[in-house]
């Protein structure tokens, strides 16, 4: 199954600020495009997610992103940070954005943030903002978020929210209950979709992720829908060598058993390209490598 990784991030710490990187001695060093284990057999395209460097420098990691160039397998689409939050005047970060053509959604983390944060009139407000740019909101959320995210759906109607992770599953301890309670109703509002991604970081690194994952991946699919989900990896947060990106390929297929053609295409591949709106010369490369496949 060849894919859009819609989730994948590179840093320098020697290039941009990243504080949380302090508290990770694994990740901080840097990890740039020509260490993913992504391969031509696999692997379309990828969408950089931004990585979380200090604030003031969101325009300066697109560009530092964007200027990486060949050393990409293919950059489909940018996510970049914007401070949502700060309501109306986010238009002018926007402004900045969109003039960076790789630039197709936003995200401000909401993880571990409260209710009053999420559903605060100057959040609502930007949220509206990035709408009318045109921009998908990446949202990155734990499960007792679920709810919060859903009101601000509702609040928001024509923001195109992007649920990253599946919303963090305690996938570690198996619970499951809670979790699907919160995506069910989550999947009623149709401005949401999911990435199946970050099982890695949730499950227990002790043992394998796909069989931990799978139950997660298979409720979230049945709950959205093949055409309301996307692949990533989240590398190399989730992931880092070449086996483990292989099995994360591998558990996806597994759960898509029976699935048609167009519904594994949907998901390798298809939302992210419909949602991200992947940059120009990326669609006919796509193209090409689909038609090869088949032949």
């Amino acid at each position: 199954m060849k894919v859009i990784d819609s989730h994948v991030h590179v840093w320098d710490p020697a290039v941009l600020a990243y504080d949380w990187l302090a508290n990770n001695p694994a990740l901080n060093r840097p990890f740039l495009p020509q260490d993913l284990p992504h391969t031509p057999a696999n692997t379309l395209a990828a969408v950089f997610v931004q990585a979380d460097c200090r604030d003031d420098q969101a325009l300066k990691e697109v560009d530092w992103v964007s200027g990486l160039g060949s050393s990409w397998p293919t950059l489909a689409a940018i996510v970049a940070f914007a401070p949502v939050s700060s309501g109306d005047s986010v238009a002018e970060d926007l402004d900045h954005l969109l003039q960076r053509p790789l630039v197709r959604g936003v995200r401000q983390l909401l993880q571990d943030r409260d209710e009053s944060f999420v559903l605060h009139p100057d959040m609502l407000a930007g949220a509206r903002r990035v709408a009318e740019a045109g921009l998908a909101f990446d949202a990155c959320i734990r499960t007792g978020q679920l709810a919060a995210l859903t009101a601000f759906a509702d609040r928001a109607p024509a923001l195109q929210i992007v649920l990253d992770h599946m919303g963090k599953p305690p996938i570690a301890s198996g619970a499951f209950t809670e979790w699907s309670r919160g995506m069910r109703e989550l999947a009623r509002r149709p401005n949401v979709v999911v990435k199946i991604s970050g099982a890695g970081a949730e499950s227990d690194r002790t043992r394998p992720t796909g069989p931990q994952a799978l139950p997660y991946i298979r409720e979230t699919l049945h709950l959205f829908g093949a055409d309301r989900c996307m692949l990533g990896s989240d590398w190399p947060v989730s992931l880092t060598g070449a086996a483990a990106y292989q099995e994360w390929i591998t558990t996806a297929e597994t759960a898509l058993a029976g699935a048609s053609e167009s519904e594994r295409e949907s998901v390798s591949s298809g939302t992210a390209a419909r949602v991200y709106r992947l940059a120009e010369g990326t669609e006919q490369a796509i193209t090409e490598a689909r038609k090869q496949e088949k032949d």
